[in-house]
């Protein structure tokens, strides 16, 4: 059986650090600033072949109405905490999912309150697929409390996006094998 949790993509994931609201710099950055600390913060995440973030996205998140124009061309810390959460969902979530999702979790907590716990969430989901007795991320809380609807908007889709990349990397082992290097007889089914 392949361990995805040995690969060198797994070890990355697994430290992964997220930037919390209160670590994103404090001064607003310019678009080249920008993509470059964005590139920087999400590398891990992505396969080597794959974009994580243009000029080009940035620009069209803001035409589609998911970020907000930037205010004499610099962005600042809500723009990049938006921009980390769309990077990290658009692995798995619609560009109009992911800016309900947002606009939900803003509605009910404040931007650096939603982002923090996002970011917590996220970590906890990847470290609990990758982690070497790899498990499911944290379970909904499903309560009636303030706010239990909405943090388990978070749970659930950031348990979905570490399931996406558990997925991309189980397939990158998959292409690594020599042709013809199936380890197993037949097809695989329901024991």
């Amino acid at each position: 059986m392949k361990d995805v949790s040995a690969t060198p993509y797994a070890q990355r994931l697994l430290e992964l650090h997220l930037p919390r609201y209160g670590e994103i710099p404090r001064i607003d950055l310019y678009m080249d600033q920008l993509v470059g600390f964005l590139e920087e913060t999400l590398a891990p995440l992505y396969q080597p072949n794959e974009k994580i973030i243009t000029r080009s996205m940035v620009n069209n998140y803001v035409k589609q109405g998911v970020l907000a124009a930037a205010a004499g061309k610099k962005y600042s810390r809500d723009h990049v905490a938006y921009l980390v959460v769309i990077c990290t969902l658009k692995q798995t979530f619609s560009l109009s999912e992911i800016d309900l999702l947002i606009r939900r979790q803003i509605a009910t907590f404040d931007t650096g309150v939603a982002y923090d716990y996002y970011c917590d969430a996220f970590e906890a989901a990847v470290r609990a697929l990758f982690g070497a007795r790899p498990a499911s991320p944290q379970g909904l809380a499903s309560g009636d409390a303030p706010g239990d609807f909405e943090r388990d908007l978070v749970l659930a889709s950031t348990a979905a996006v570490a399931y996406t990349l558990h997925i991309k990397a189980s397939v990158a082992l998959i292409r690594e094998e020599p042709a013809g290097g199936n380890d197993s007889q037949g097809v695989a089914g329901p024991a």
